[in-house]
């Protein structure tokens, strides 16, 4: 019932959008009654135990009485011991009655408990090696040597990829929807692992190391940043909590985040709202911007980072990420081709293999398939 009822009130919008404020109080008084059903039977049940248990414990009682009644009449027995048999009787009962609410109580909490057990027995499919290496990312060359990397579902998306990113270079990465470029940040930062070859960042495999030791030299911007439900510092503050408050709003600045801010209620110490639902999509951007800024690591990943901004923030953002990849191996991964426009190289990703890789100029003189899509787009 109440994912049903969080289900409803996070897409409320799209509940009044469509009308179905009737159809929703429908189904979620379907969902109740069930819940209602559900309470019922549990009752029932409950008064039937307590019922059962009253008979037998009367029944025992009274065969007790009429036993110990027959016994004193043949004056094998006095009145005191009679006394002191009811007593015991009497604390007897009051514990088993106990005994049995305790153990309805018992089975509540196992059934309860029992979907968490689940969850903590799994084991984790990303795991650190038994012996690990010291980390020795600082300059940022990445190399994807003889890559296989297929889903769960065995749907193959790499497959002897072979890759080369130079220390302090610009990488764009283009290709159409399903082609493996969010999968390849996706096995950089260890959110899944290949199924064989070899990732290497300064000649480093990437699985001797910690996943924390690997994400602190990557700064990472995903296209649907997720904010908490804390205030801009805060958030902000995340990509180097031992930063001063001049170096949050320099880091604001830069990514043209500190305008907006400061017309916030609250400014800085403005709360977000969960998942950061009171900023519009370009705010939440810029602020996971100024993060990635503050936290100033040797490589940069930027998935689809301004594609939330109109074309005069996506400018102004432009112009802040200039300054920030340098001497940072970027990585940047766009649909707006004209985000791409001075990458050193541009990589062209269909069906997760390399067709084309160039600058701009070059691809566009080869008129494959990134000329296609930048005729799409600037037609």
């Amino acid at each position: 019932m109440t994912g049903a009822l969080a289900d409803a009130i996070t897409n409320v919008t799209t509940i009044k959008m469509f009308s179905k404020i009737p159809y929703e109080i429908k189904r979620f008084a379907s969902v109740t009654h069930k819940l209602f059903q559900a309470r019922l039977r549990s009752w029932h049940a409950g008064n039937l135990l307590n019922l059962f248990q009253s008979v037998s414990m009367s029944s025992i009682q009274l065969f007790i009485i009429f036993t110990i009644i027959n016994l004193w009449a043949q004056n094998k027995i006095s009145i005191g011991t009679i006394v002191l048999i009811q007593t015991y009787v009497i604390h007897i009962y009051s514990n088993l009655w106990d005994l049995g609410r305790v153990l309805r109580d018992l089975y509540t909490a196992m059934v309860d408990a029992e979907e968490m057990v689940e969850i903590l027995e799994q084991k984790s499919d990303i795991s650190d090696a038994n012996k690990l290496e010291q980390c020795l990312i600082n300059q940022g060359k990445i190399q994807f040597k003889d890559v296989h990397f297929s889903y769960v579902d065995n749907t193959q998306v790499f497959a002897d990829l072979n890759l080369t990113i130079q220390p302090g270079q610009k990488i764009g990465i283009v290709g159409e929807s399903g082609a493996g470029k969010t999968t390849i940040t996706k096995l950089l930062l260890r959110f899944a692992d290949i199924d064989s070859g070899q990732i290497l960042i300064d000649n480093q495999s990437i699985y001797q190391i910690s996943q924390n030791d690997l994400r602190k030299n990557i700064a990472f911007v995903p296209q649907d940043p997720i904010l908490f439900h804390r205030s801009l510092l805060d958030n902000i503050k995340y990509g180097k909590l031992d930063a001063s408050k001049k170096e949050v709003m320099q880091a604001a600045k830069k990514a043209h985040a500190h305008e907006f801010i400061l017309n916030s209620p609250q400014k800085y110490q403005t709360f977000v709202g969960e998942r950061g639902i009171k900023l519009s999509g370009g705010e939440k951007q810029r602020v996971a911007i100024a993060r990635a800024i503050l936290k100033n690591t040797p490589i940069l990943i930027l998935d689809e980072a301004t594609s939330s901004l109109d074309s005069k923030s996506e400018k102004l953002i432009q112009v802040a990420l200039e300054n920030l990849m340098k001497n940072k191996t970027t990585i940047i991964i766009a649909h707006r081709l004209s985000t791409l426009r001075k990458m050193d190289k541009i990589i062209v990703f269909d069906n997760g293999k390399i067709i084309e890789q160039g600058t701009h100029p070059e691809l566009i003189k080869k008129k494959g398939q990134y000329f296609n899509l930048w005729t799409y787009q600037t037609s």
